[in-house]
């Protein structure tokens, strides 16, 4: 995986977006997300979106070329390095 980063796991969305576990316990926490099914052999997630869409979770090695991981005071995540920051 990438060392030295407070990160378990990495996970591919089928919204073509990549998360970190961090990512994923925020987002259930804050409600953003609601839990449906968690698989645990293999590790899979699937969560229902605040606009009421269904995001199928696998884990992944390996992030594309793309993403980055980024780690500051709120935890792990991965940014989508394609497009330019919001101002």
């Amino acid at each position: 995986m990438i060392a030295d980063t407070p990160v378990n796991r990495l996970y591919e969305g089928t919204d073509g977006h990549y998360y970190t576990d961090c990512q994923i316990r925020n987002r259930l926490r804050t409600e953003r997300w609601k839990p449906c099914i968690r698989q645990r052999a293999p590790d899979r997630w699937l969560v229902e979106t605040s606009d009421q869409s269904l995001l199928l979770l696998t884990p992944t090695d390996e992030l594309p070329a793309w993403a980055e991981l980024r780690v500051d005071d709120r935890g792990a995540r991965v940014v989508d390095t394609r497009h330019p920051l919001p101002d």
